[in-house]
């Protein structure tokens, strides 16, 4: 992995990581927003029942105490075990009783119409001041007209009871209470996103801290392949000469031509890995010039012509003329040999092989496609890994080391661009899109 993916992977993290924390610290802050609305209301709605059970109406003149002398500490410790505490504390926790002995009673700020069949009815504003029985009536009536039980008007959570020969609308003040809903909801989403923001620094600072390893790995990887390749060229060179001059001494046989053959298969070898060291670096653009990309695919693909006849195979070519992009004339060449030589090695025995070039948009897309009887069942996606080979016997009659279309696909990206590869009806196809 080069300099560039390992970026390109941290700033994947990075995000994923973003999203994922803000989600969590989203649903967390929601789910408390939620428990404490449902808790309010069930508060609210506590409360009005209780209003309706006393007619509208409740006597604070005279106060019923029921202080038994048992403090938190006393009551806590007489529990038996953690489960019972837990438990207590939980309910206490979420308590929403209202009767005579809660405090919430007394600071309750309503009013209410109560409704005799007679025809008769009495405003209760007492408990307000901001309501007068003109408007005490003007609210009762709404609230029967929307036909609920129980709902919202502005500030106030009502209730409309009808029993007992009489129709009680009972209104409770809640604004502190929207108002603390409201406040809790900006709260909880100012802590997401700052919570958030935070995290995404502070995860940027100490992944940029963590990849610094794998960069220095990355370069150090490059800068061996590149010197033990120029390293291997020597004695690759002494070899090859050594073995030249025994055969024209005492000329050739089948072990002297083993050895030139596995000479020329390392030199292959080490071309191909400098080229990956080549195509792992960042793309430079500084390179790239107006090239006639038709050109550069027909020259190249002509140059295969004969190489296809010669391994019994048929070579053709659909190329767009006057197609150009800003691009390395060289990248171009190199793209359609990987792709082509991978097609003259795998394609059937007298079958076709067909390049074309479109462009497609400000880019251009270069395709090459050849019979492939035993493509039915090949797993494609592995195709681009460095050194894989779909033929496990490593058969050298095809040659190859497995990189090639790994080199061709380092180039697509540099392009902005994916490689992609397809079969159908016994024909597989490799695609690039190049963007300028």
């Amino acid at each position: 992995m080069n300099e560039h993916s390992i970026k390109k992977l941290r700033r994947k993290f990075i995000t994923l990581s973003f999203i994922s924390l803000f989600s969590v610290m989203l649903i967390m802050g929601g789910t408390i927003f939620y428990v404490n609305y449902i808790t309010t209301v069930r508060q609210m709605d506590n409360a009005l029942n209780y209003l309706v059970e006393h007619g509208g109406e409740v006597d604070f003149d005279t106060p019923t105490r029921h202080w038994d002398g048992a403090t938190y500490d006393s009551v806590s410790s007489s529990s038996e075990n953690f489960a019972t505490i837990f438990r207590e504390i939980l309910r206490e926790a979420f308590n929403t009783k209202i009767d005579e002995g809660s405090e919430s009673v007394f600071g309750m700020r309503y009013f209410a119409v109560v409704y005799k069949d007679e025809g008769d009815s009495n405003p209760i504003t007492a408990h307000i001041n901001e309501i007068d029985e003109n408007s005490a009536f003007a609210y009762a009536e709404e609230a029967i007209k929307e036909g609920h039980e129980y709902g919202w008007m502005g500030n106030y959570r009502y209730k409309v009871d009808k029993d007992d020969g009489q129709t009680v609308v009972v209104f409770l003040n809640v604004a502190n209470q929207i108002a603390d809903q409201r406040r809790i909801g900006t709260i909880v989403l100012l802590l997401s996103l700052v919570g958030s923001a935070l995290s995404y620094l502070i995860i940027r600072i100490f992944s940029n801290r963590a990849i610094r390893p794998e960069i220095r790995n990355a370069e150090n990887q490059k800068r061996f392949i590149t010197n033990a390749s120029h390293e291997l060229k020597t004695p690759l060179a002494v070899i090859r000469a050594n073995t030249e001059l025994e055969m024209m001494m005492h000329g050739e046989d089948e072990w002297n031509e083993s050895t030139m053959n596995q000479v020329d298969r390392m030199t292959g070898l080490i071309s191909n890995l400098v080229q990956i060291a080549k195509a792992d670096e960042k793309a430079n653009k500084e390179g790239r010039t107006d090239t006639d990309v038709s050109g550069a695919v027909e020259k190249t693909t002509d140059a295969f012509a004969p190489v296809a006849k010669q391994n019994g195979k048929t070579l053709t070519k659909d190329v767009a003329e006057g197609v150009r992009m800003v691009a390395s004339e060289s990248q171009i060449q190199q793209l359609v040999t990987l792709f082509v030589d991978n097609a003259i090695k795998y394609c059937d025995e007298g079958g076709e092989i067909k390049v074309s070039l479109r462009q497609k948009g400000k880019g251009v897309k270069i395709a090459v496609s050849n019979n492939y009887a035993d493509g039915k069942d090949v797993d494609y996606n592995r195709f681009l890994d460095r050194f894989y080979r779909e033929d496990q016997s490593h058969n050298i009659d095809k040659g190859g080391f497995g990189i090639g279309l790994s080199i061709a696909d380092s180039i697509v990206s540099q392009y902005r661009g994916k490689l992609e590869v397809s079969y159908q009806n016994g024909v597989i196809e490799f695609s690039a899109v190049l963007k300028p």
